[in-house]
């Protein structure tokens, strides 16, 4: 058995857990080495299940761990109720859909939701090949990013923008984005998730570009772009940029989420901004760009060396413009290491 569905198999063990149904791509992904679209996994005790259709006959050759039995179905509705009715009772994670919930149920055992979330308790810490893997997509993150700097120009649409960034991104060894990439500029930077528009981008607006790339682990990187000179904003960046680096110097091993969180709130705070901060610091990165831990003022997580997570304050002026500045780090015994060193600065200008 593959050492990933191992560990799951020793927490099922101590959690009660008989079987454990997978429907989430990522955490199918994770225990399995399967990057098709369509897929289910049963895990019990002693054996894992994997199921997908004649689409990826071929493909599962490749890419499936060694130790996983698989099956090719013409129905995954009732090779899962099958597979199913062999247990008396099935965990499934909080992303099973409601058609699979139902279709476990009709199989006549009883159904119940892992409450401990075991798969994203071991996704939370990531390996060296999954640091590396990582690390590939913020190269590919910066090396798109300064391609596509000649587009980023005032009189260009925030569209404009997006897709350059996205291509040049593509073009350095990325599959897909993390995530709908923002482009929010001028008012539209008071918009934590301005996603790119229509919109052109005038002269002296400072533009806050929230963006990612994706192969199998994702990137999230937010800069501020200034399509001229804006004293302003560079003001209210250096608020940032100051709340981000302390945060920043904080993360290690051993202290939570929330306290993160807190370094850079009271900061922002202590400067009059307070509530012009008003989303969560930062989040974990791997497969999915959104991942455990959370680090908001609610999460008391306890930070292990490890775990990747972004650090990412920012102040939204209404109708004015907004700022955002994000690192993601990789947390250590001692520290953080910093996977967007491989940028030069957080604030570019560029002039038509």
């Amino acid at each position: 058995m593959t050492g990933r569905i191992a560990e799951l198999q020793k927490l099922m063990g101590k959690s009660g857990i008989d079987c454990l149904f997978v429907s989430s791509l990522s955490d199918i992904f994770y225990l399995t080495g399967f990057t098709g679209s369509t897929a289910m996994l049963f895990v019990d005790s002693s054996s894992a299940l994997f199921m997908t259709d004649g689409r990826y006959e071929q493909q599962i050759r490749s890419e499936l761990y060694k130790g996983i039995d698989s099956i090719i179905v013409n129905g995954y509705q009732e090779s899962a109720a099958a597979q199913a009715a062999q247990y008396k009772k099935v965990h499934v994670t909080y992303s099973c859909g409601l058609l699979e919930y139902e279709t476990l149920i009709k199989a006549g055992c009883d159904v119940d939701i892992d409450r401990e979330n075991l798969i994203g308790g071991l996704r939370i810490v990531k390996d060296a090949d999954e640091i590396s893997q990582i690390k590939d997509m913020y190269r590919a993150a910066y090396e798109g990013f300064v391609n596509a700097l000649p587009v980023f120009v005032a009189g260009n649409t925030e569209d404009h923008w997006a897709a350059e960034l996205e291509k040049q991104m593509k073009l350095a060894g990325a599959r897909t984005t993390s995530f709908d990439t923002i482009v929010a500029s001028g008012a539209r930077g008071a918009l934590p998730h301005g996603i790119a528009t229509r919109k052109k981008v005038e002269l002296n607006d400072p533009v806050v570009l929230d963006y990612g790339c994706k192969l199998n682990y994702c990137s999230d990187v937010t800069r501020l772009v200034i399509a001229g000179e804006n004293a302003e904003a560079e003001k209210i960046a250096d608020i940032v940029y100051t709340a981000l680096k302390k945060a920043s110097e904080f993360v290690r091993e051993g202290v939570k989420a929330s306290e993160a969180d807190a370094v850079a709130r009271e900061y922002i705070e202590s400067r009059g901004y307070g509530r012009f901060f008003n989303h969560s610091l930062g989040h974990g990165v791997g497969i999915d760009v959104h991942e455990k831990p959370s680090l908001n003022r609610r999460d008391d997580t306890v930070l292990k060396a490890g775990m990747v997570v972004t650090v990412e304050p920012g102040i939204y002026l209404p109708d004015n413009f907004g700022v955002r500045l994000e690192d993601t780090v990789l947390v250590t015994e001692n520290g953080c290491e910093n996977l967007t060193a491989v940028f030069d600065r957080y604030i570019y200008k560029n002039i038509l």
